[in-house]
């Protein structure tokens, strides 16, 4: 599908005023943040930039922000690509962002606890032998994850006979539940939300008001047993944690993945803070004392570091890269550091990695990295100098 950007419907840490998804275009966020952002005397091959935003108490702060392309290299460090992409101005999706799921998180992030470690792509059978079922896995660091991926299957129907009326009508099916399919083998699976547990529910609930599963709004896998006998089949997910099977279309099931998470999931979301008349009287433009950080961080909680990544770190996939089962590689260990005038002279900023994204998607096939500084800048003196930091002078020499 077409790939949207788009601004998540919050008050930006900026002081941007939020809009609503469907009024937004695709350069909505370069246009809003036009005049906050900065250019950087970048010493390093990585794009970079930097940008100007409010913290909770209401002082200017900046931010240097940086995102390094990686080639993958079978038991060796990640090399940097000799193309290099640019930042991600606006969260991407594959598509209507209700309806799929999110590839590509903004750059435009004031700060992050931890690191994030994300994968879109897809999970091969070994030796392209097809199979019902296989596990796959995520590990960088300390962080890994395993999910166990089937072939197409679907809940049918399970029907009873009974008798309708007194006399003279004869038997009809009647519901007695959901049997699960055996999966139909498969080559490869998509690492995808829309293949996890959610999606569409029957009808609005507390926890899903707009009709969708809060925590994946995007998957399938729950049924709407009011129209039986009409539909007797629905599709069952095809992804799902390793050693916790799905059984049932109606339990309180977690989607799980590799992917990216979008920011008004209820996962991020609840992570937002309040919005009410308090905030609009006594807060607004900027953000509510109860916004957690955390809200931007968009991997899946069991793949997120804190505190953060030191960049050189091993990692490992399995069944995740066609033809190499098992491909294991490490962080390249670079370090970032951020020179940036002050009135009283000039600061060094060290920079985070906060950000590891694996998008393995043909036509893509990179390990994006991502770093970031955060600093006091009441006063804009200069642009801010990025440098990468060597060992000699790491050490003071």
């Amino acid at each position: 599908g077409s790939t949207w950007h788009v601004q998540m419907r919050l008050q930006h840490p900026s002081g941007i005023t939020a809009i609503p998804a469907t009024q937004l275009r695709p350069d909505i966020i370069g246009r809003a943040l036009r005049g906050r952002l900065v250019s950087v005397e970048n010493r390093t091959p990585f794009p970079a930039l930097a940008f100007r935003q409010y913290n909770l108490a209401g002082a200017m702060n900046g931010v240097v922000a940086v995102r390094g392309t990686f080639r993958l290299v079978e038991g060796s460090a990640l090399e940097a690509a000799n193309e290099q992409m640019p930042l991600v101005m606006s969260d991407v999706y594959d598509g209507d962002p209700h309806a799929a799921p999110q590839m590509a998180c903004t750059d435009l992030v004031p700060f992050k606890p931890g690191t994030d470690v994300t994968f879109v792509g897809t999970s091969f059978a070994r030796d392209d032998v097809a199979l019902p079922s296989w596990s796959c896995a995520l590990q960088v660091g300390p962080v890994s994850k395993r999910l166990r991926v089937t072939g197409p299957r679907v809940w049918r129907a399970r029907t009873r006979k009974t008798w309708k009326g007194l006399i003279g009508l004869g038997p009809e099916d009647v519901l007695d539940g959901w049997d699960l399919s055996e999966p139909e083998p498969a080559t490869m699976v998509p690492i995808d939300w829309r293949l996890a547990y959610g999606g569409k529910v029957p009808r609005a609930t507390q926890d899903a008001p707009d009709g969708v599963h809060s925590a994946n709004p995007v998957g399938c896998g729950i049924v709407d047993a009011a129209r039986f006998p009409e539909v007797t089949q629905w599709p069952a997910p095809q992804i799902e944690a390793d050693g916790a099977a799905i059984a049932t279309p109606d339990g309180d099931w977690t989607a799980e993945g590799f992917g990216p998470i979008a920011p008004f999931w209820r996962q991020r979301q609840s992570r937002a803070g309040t919005y009410d008349d308090d905030w609009l009287d006594t807060r607004h433009p900027l953000l509510p004392w109860d916004f957690d950080f955390r809200f931007w961080q968009c991997a899946h909680p069991d793949l997120t570091a804190e505190p953060w990544l030191s960049g050189d770190e091993t990692f490992r996939l399995d069944n995740l890269v066609r033809g190499y089962p098992e491909l294991a590689g490490r962080l390249p260990g670079l370090r970032l550091s951020a020179r940036v005038e002050q009135p009283d002279g000039w600061m060094a900023v060290p920079l985070v990695l906060d950000g590891v994204h694996f998008d393995l998607r043909p036509g893509v096939g990179r390990v994006f990295l991502t770093w970031r500084a955060g600093f006091p800048w009441a006063e804009r003196l200069s642009r801010p100098i990025l440098e990468m930091v060597t060992g000699q002078r790491e050490a003071g020499r």
